[in-house]
């Protein structure tokens, strides 16, 4: 049985948003590869909270008591089971339905703004993210969220308008995962708008690794496999190319039914150099509740919209301590469409690609066996590394790889398997399904475990290259238009 690493089952059929309607085919069979990009982002601005918090007053506070053990003993049993399970890293908690009065608690603010603050605790939690039920609030407020562990500022700032947009599959807008067991809601209501008489906060998942922590297994202290190879312990050998495709990696996080869970993306260009549209490949089964059938495109566009996006997340030094410059992406993503036969996903980011994000290059051509083949991932949640090893064969959907050079774990899925073109750039070619490599097999191709299994670019090209090849018709100034999508059958 193939172990999927984010786990998940084949089916028959791409599914594809109902919003893709007829606007005429696209011809894939002209261009199928194109080169990547360096993002042209400018850099973020820091966020500032609207009012400090000596200025605020009092601040609404809700605690939850650490989860039972027994409850973290049963994710521990779900993540090691191995077979088509998630890589699941927060625990549900419901909270009280009624919300958080904030009558007594509004401040003025510059404007004839108002200004309160909501803490949300969950004893004993690495990071949470709290479910706000958003349904009645003046779209016009502004919602601002920051953890316990970097309390100085917000980490990112939205408005209800936007919110109610991104809706889970639980109803809730799911707040950005926030380090610490702490998280602070700043709730700013513009002059002339509706002030809510209350936060309602059913729901929160309880994080038990934060940002910069993988999760491991309780026999696995420490971190990932002792077999994972830091990103930057290669740099140097695999080159400037290798040095730029790294930066198209990104560590997921997003929710599904109230508990959160892992996977790894990667940025992909269009073949317009002049669109910059944050186009992200990863595998279908991160995102689908039932993999034993065709995905139903709302419940993966419920997931897509919590997604949170972590970049340059990597070691400073070969084996060192990792990078205090991570970028988070709050904002969701679009779902384009995926296959549960390949396992392939694409979606679009709802926010552009941070500044330092490399734009991966990609080839939808058929990959020969015996390839050389490189996987850049985040094992366990951990750090970036790097897997070098050869695709070994393939079956009508996958490809099957061995590795020479590390491995890949639960939270690698999605993850890109890129080979090298003739000018050394570094190209997709599927993403992460699943298999047996670990540690334990790594470094022997005669060892019959030391298998994982890609999704091929070469057959999901077919549904993804109205959006690879960015046909005007797809995008209109960035954003999903109509566009004729035929999955094979």
């Amino acid at each position: 049985m193939r172990h999927a690493k984010r786990f998940a089952a084949f089916g028959l059929m791409a599914c594809l948003p109902a919003a893709s309607l007829a606007a005429g085919p696209v011809d894939s069979s002209a261009v199928r590869h194109a080169p990547g990009e360096f993002a042209k982002t400018p850099p973020a601005v820091a966020e500032s909270w609207r009012v400090p918090s000596a200025a605020v007053g009092k601040a609404a506070r809700v605690t939850r008591e650490a989860p039972r053990p027994e409850e973290v003993q049963a994710l521990h049993r779900r993540n090691a089971d191995g077979a088509f399970k998630r890589v699941q890293i927060g625990l549900a908690r419901v909270l009280a339905p009624e919300g958080e009065a904030l009558a007594a608690l509004w401040a003025e603010a510059s404007g004839g703004d108002r200004v309160a603050q909501v803490e949300v605790r969950s004893v004993g939690a690495a990071a949470l993210r709290v479910g706000l039920d958003v349904a009645g609030l003046d779209p016009a407020i502004e919602l601002r969220f920051g953890g316990s562990r970097s309390p100085e500022r917000p980490l990112a700032r939205t408005t209800v308008a936007e919110a109610q947009r991104l809706l889970g599959d639980d109803g809730l807008y799911w707040t950005p995962s926030t380090d610490g067991e702490v998280q602070r809601i700043e709730v700013t209501v513009p002059a002339g708008a509706d002030a809510p008489a209350a936060l309602s906060l059913p729901r929160l998942s309880h994080e038990i690794v934060d940002s910069r922590t993988p999760y491991r297994l309780p026999q696995k202290i420490g971190e990932s496999g002792a077999c994972n190879v830091d990103v930057v312990c290669r740099l140097n050998e695999l080159g400037p190319h290798f040095a730029n495709a790294r930066h198209a990696v990104a560590h997921m996080r997003f929710v599904v039914g109230s508990s959160t869970f892992i996977c790894t993306g990667t940025l992909v260009a269009d073949n317009d150099p002049s669109s910059q549209v944050a186009l992200f490949h990863s595998a279908n089964h991160c995102f689908s509740s039932n993999t034993s059938v065709p995905p139903n495109a709302t419940q993966m566009q419920t997931v897509a919209n919590t997604l949170n996006t972590f970049w340059n997340y990597e070691a400073t030094t070969c084996n060192g301590n990792v990078s205090a410059m991570q970028t988070q992406l709050t904002g969701g993503a679009t779902y384009l469409g995926s296959d549960h036969r390949t396992d392939g996903m694409l979606l679009r980011l709802n926010q552009a690609a941070p500044a330092i994000a490399f734009f991966a290059g990609w080839n939808a051509e058929p990959l020969s066996s015996n390839s050389a083949v490189t996987a850049i991932h985040h094992p366990s949640g951990d750090a970036r590394m790097v897997s070098t090893g050869q695709k070994l064969s393939e079956d009508a959907d996958n490809h099957e790889v061995g590795w020479l050079s590390g491995t890949t774990e639960g939270g690698s899925s999605g993850s890109g398997l890129f080979t090298i073109a003739a000018g050394g750039a570094y190209e997709l070619r599927g993403g992460l399904y699943g298999g047996a490599a670990s540690c334990a097999n790594t470094g022997n191709l005669g060892n019959a475990s030391n298998r994982d299994y890609y999704s091929r670019l070469d057959k999901d090209f077919a549904w993804m290259s109205p959006w690879l090849l960015s046909s005007p018709n797809v995008f209109q100034n960035g954003f999903e238009a109509t566009a004729v999508v035929t999955a094979s059958p």
